[in-house]
């Protein structure tokens, strides 16, 4: 009896200590990852700077705005000084009952979701006059990943018209990127693989899978810097394109490239070098060298009269699945599996 009593109390004793030391580390790892989430709103504070007339601002649960870029102040007209700690309500938005709903009902989705999504506001300026936004609206979560107020970019689409004029067709270009959204792409680039197909042209196509690294950096740094990476591929893309070609997202993290009297060897070598362009300009991201590569490139071209749009597009989103399914990343095509960077660093010339 006395030695039960003697395991038992030294079981309670055990138990007591393993509580202790799990209660120490839960409460260090607490510490770091609100220092770590601290640390990586500074830096969104401190880097990214929209300079284009977009305007940024964060907002806190009782509606008020916690931070401001400079930049967007001053397209609405004030100073950062000016809106900081101000109530949004009755300064950048009119104060009435509908805003107050919109606002609440924003929270409410993104505590529940913690996802991103689009709305269009009036955004009133200091002279009083109101601006059209396409607001994209994020969560901005705590240690406990519990939400805590928004994100909010608002890119003004008041002047439409002029926009229009200067993009020929302002609704088919995707806000964020600045290339075609998916509808516009599919129907032009549908249209130009049937020419092709009539006058027995070259055509080829270029699809960039970024899903895995957007989601490893909007996961494990910030989501502004997996939208930074998103666009600064996009870039990438755009400056590679032949004359005459264009490129589009597709299913948010996907780029594709459509190439006009492209042979399927060009191709090839327009993927390389996206590829290896867009590891590099990823890793200054604060992202290391093997993450870096987490990118899917898939690429195809017409194979003859007998050949259709949905045939050569449902091979390469099958050569992105398979590789995605296998989280094989690199290179691919319908003659090759995944070859990644290393693989082309060994290529001979």
């Amino acid at each position: 009896m006395l030695i039960a009593v003697i395991l038992l109390a030294f079981l309670c004793l055990a138990a007591l200590v393993a509580a202790f030391v799990f209660f120490r580390e839960w409460q260090q790892t607490r510490r770091s990852l609100q220092e770590l989430l601290l640390e990586a709103e500074e830096a969104q504070k401190s880097q990214v700077e929209h300079t284009n007339g977009d305007v940024y601002l964060k907002i806190d649960e009782q509606f008020n705005i916690s931070f401001i870029e400079e930049s967007g102040a001053k397209t609405l007209g004030y100073t950062a000084a000016e809106l900081t700690e101000k109530p949004i309500i009755g300064t950048l938005l009119e104060d009435v009952k509908a805003n107050n709903d919109a606002l609440n009902e924003m929270f409410g989705k993104s505590a529940k979701k913690q996802t991103t999504f689009n709305t269009q506001m009036l955004i009133r300026r200091k002279d009083g006059k109101n601006m059209l936004m396409l607001v994209r609206i994020r969560p901005i979560l705590n240690e406990i990943l519990k939400c805590k107020g928004l994100s909010l970019l608002c890119k003004d689409i008041s002047k439409a018209d002029s926009l229009q004029r200067e993009l020929k067709d302002f609704q088919s270009i995707d806000p964020f990127t600045n290339i075609l959204n998916e509808t516009t792409l599919k129907s032009r680039f549908e249209h130009d693989f049937k020419l092709a197909n009539r006058y027995n042209k070259e055509l080829s196509a270029i699809i960039v899978e970024l899903c895995d690294l957007y989601d490893f950096i909007a996961k494990g740094i910030d989501f502004e810097t997996a939208d930074n990476m998103l666009k600064k591929v996009s870039n990438i893309c755009i400056a590679s394109l032949p004359k005459d070609s264009y490129a589009g997202r597709v299913d948010k993290t996907k780029i594709v490239l459509a190439l006009k009297n492209t042979s399927r060897k060009t191709a090839q070598e327009l993927s390389e070098k996206i590829y290896k362009e867009s590891v590099e300009t990823i890793k200054k991201l604060r992202v290391d060298g093997t993450n870096a590569q987490m990118i899917i490139i898939s690429y195809s071209d017409r194979k003859g009269f007998t050949d259709s749009f949905d045939a050569m597009y449902g091979r390469m989103l099958h050569h992105i699945n398979m590789s995605l399914k296998n989280r094989e990343y690199g290179l691919v095509s319908s003659k090759q599996k995944a070859r990644s960077l290393a693989d082309l660093e060994n290529i001979k010339g």
